[in-house]
């Protein structure tokens, strides 16, 4: 059908008439440039890291380690260089926490909208001001202003797209719709430990499960795991143990970050260290 419609046009207007399948392919050919996050698990997950000209949406609730990852790209981004932009409609963003966290806080703008639409318009706005990362932080449920509109989230796909920037929506459950390229899922918190049942049990850290639900060309799933460990126990080098389990984590450049207390207020430095495991994907296991 589309060769004789090709056919039917004049020479110099064929090239211009391309099916489905033609489209596809050659936007799989296209390169797309990822940022990295510096959390190796959310970087695997994601081929690499935030790519560039897409909306990456990363959901979890209270201790998932969302926010953690939410700073560590900020400060990836910023101590590499480049501007970036938090929309932080859930007003979590401490600045001494995000300095300690490495984040450089002259190439950072912070907005604070009052609801979702005035942060949608935001991250718009700073998409088209030229910032090569924006990050929309939501909050905590419920979403002050509802789940947004599909068509607002539609066109800030589009608007990331044109302008080539990175654009990380971070939620507690989804809101972005069909516009988001990829979505992540954090999943409940686990709790790290050291000692054994003849002995003092110490509380050395947490670990978060990711799970890749949706990757724009990629069509298996993946799941990675986050550990966030103190740097006390990071620096012992003590064999750590996920709740009952003796599986040990296998820490991988770790990066000290703030991690968000079950409270969501009272926070202290942690170390992000990555774990692979094993998902549908049928990824194999790095841990013994």
């Amino acid at each position: 059908m589309v060769g004789a419609l090709r056919a039917a046009l004049p020479r110099h207007l064929q090239h211009h008439l391309s099916s489905g399948r033609e489209l596809a392919h050659r936007q799989a050919a296209t390169s797309i440039t990822t940022l990295s996050t510096t959390v190796d698990a959310l970087d695997r997950l994601l081929d690499g890291g935030l790519p560039r000209g897409q909306i990456v949406e990363l959901v979890g609730h209270r201790s998932s380690g969302r926010f953690s990852a939410v700073l560590a790209t900020l400060a990836a981004a910023t101590t590499g260089g480049e501007a970036a932009a938090l929309v932080d409609l859930g007003d979590a963003l401490d600045p001494r926490l995000a300095v300690a966290a490495g984040v450089v806080l002259e190439r950072l703008l912070w907005v604070r909208p009052q609801h979702l639409k005035q942060a949608l318009i935001s991250a718009e706005t700073l998409l088209v001001g030229g910032f090569p990362l924006v990050v929309v932080e939501l909050g905590w449920p419920p979403v002050r202003g509802g789940r947004g509109i599909e068509a607002a989230w539609l066109r800030l796909a589009r608007t990331a797209e044109s302008r080539g920037a990175a654009l990380l929506v971070s939620s507690p459950y989804r809101t972005s719709g069909t516009a988001a390229a990829g979505v992540v899922r954090a999943g409940s918190p686990r709790s790290l430990w050291c000692g054994g049942a003849r002995s003092c049990r110490l509380l050395l850290g947490l670990a978060s499960r990711l799970s890749l639900e949706k990757l724009r060309g990629r069509q298996e799933a993946g799941e990675e795991t986050s550990c966030f460990v103190l740097p006390e126990a990071a620096a012992l080098g003590t064999p750590v143990t996920r709740n009952r389990s003796a599986r040990r984590t296998a820490a991988r450049r770790p990066l000290s970050v703030p991690f968000a207390a079950a409270s969501g207020t009272a926070e202290r430095s942690l170390t992000v260290a990555a774990t692979r495991r094993g998902g549908s994907s049928g990824t194999r296991s790095s841990e013994p």
